[in-house]
């Protein structure tokens, strides 16, 4: 409720929006609560750009309702695009997937990466000593898909395949399914806060 308040009073602090082209980053709240919030203003976009965004490498989910224009659209595009790639989707509740494939993704990924840090801390390791470049592999090599990266690290019977399939075995995707489709649930949950 704090936060609705608090988007409710900016958009009347900004006074009339008439010809204006509204542009959301607000996770959890719905085109149709946002025309409501401006007095029944239409031209709305929503969009959910993630953390990368900060470094230029972000992904941005964009969602436009019929009715907007094109020239809206492709600016909205061009303005997200200067802090990364952009992913339009054909239904709002698209925007709740590219919070959690993309928005949530980082955080998933630190997370992994402080496992990882935490183990080799427990092995006698500085945290200096165990630095994680894996993050850069991707970004250098795009070219390349990540199961491509994995198997380049992974020789067959050795230490990497090992511990590779203890991770399959322990139920990496099954889990990884069940904590994004949480972070989709968890959306169309907020969406209903507002």
């Amino acid at each position: 409720q704090l936060m609705a308040a608090m988007l409710e009073a900016l958009v009347a602090e900004l006074g009339s929006l008439a010809g204006k082209l509204l542009i959301s980053i607000a996770a959890g709240i719905k085109v149709e609560r946002l025309q409501e919030m401006a007095g029944g203003h239409s031209r709305i976009i929503r969009t959910m750009p993630n953390t990368p965004s900060l470094l230029g490498l972000g992904m941005t989910g964009l969602y436009a309702p019929t009715g907007i224009e094109q020239a809206d659209r492709d600016f909205a595009e061009q303005m997200m695009q200067a802090v990364g790639k952009t992913l339009w989707v054909a239904q709002e509740s698209g925007i709740n997937g590219v919070i959690a494939a993309a928005g949530s993704a980082p955080a998933y990924f630190f997370l992994f990466m402080q496992g990882i840090a935490e183990e080799a801390e427990a092995m006698g390791f500085t945290p200096e000593q165990a630095p994680l470049g894996a993050a850069a592999m991707v970004e250098q090599n795009p070219e390349l898909s990540l199961q491509a990266l994995r198997e380049q690290v992974t020789s067959k019977g050795g230490t990497t395949a090992e511990a590779v399939k203890t991770y399959q075995e322990q139920g990496r995707k099954p889990l990884t399914s069940r904590a994004m489709q949480a972070a989709v649930t968890r959306a169309g949950e907020m969406e209903t806060l507002f």
